[in-house]
């Protein structure tokens, strides 16, 4: 039988798998979730908008990008943030 302390195995074991939060995956799984309802939302709404005509569907198109990019936009910063920190307690161990 090898003789392999337990701290030897812990330690090998952090080195494989790096240590999270643990309230990272729920945090990305919200974030995520969020950011597929608006993509839900965005492509269902462009659906409609086909069925229009004229200078008030384009007026519309645009009104509607820039609300998705506006709703949008805090949850890709989030996931950027999340992305940093996943990275960061990676590299710590």
């Amino acid at each position: 039988m090898p003789r392999t302390s337990v701290a030897r195995q812990a330690s090998a074991l952090s080195m494989q798998y790096p240590w999270y939060p643990a309230d990272l995956l729920p945090q990305l799984q919200s974030t995520l979730a969020a950011l597929a309802d608006i993509e839900v939302r965005y492509h269902s709404d462009q659906e409609q908008l086909q069925a229009w005509a004229g200078a008030i569907k384009t007026r519309f198109a645009v009104q509607l990008a820039e609300r998705y990019q506006r709703e949008r936009s805090p949850y890709v910063q989030r996931l950027t943030e999340l992305q940093f920190l996943m990275d960061r307690m990676a590299f710590r161990h």
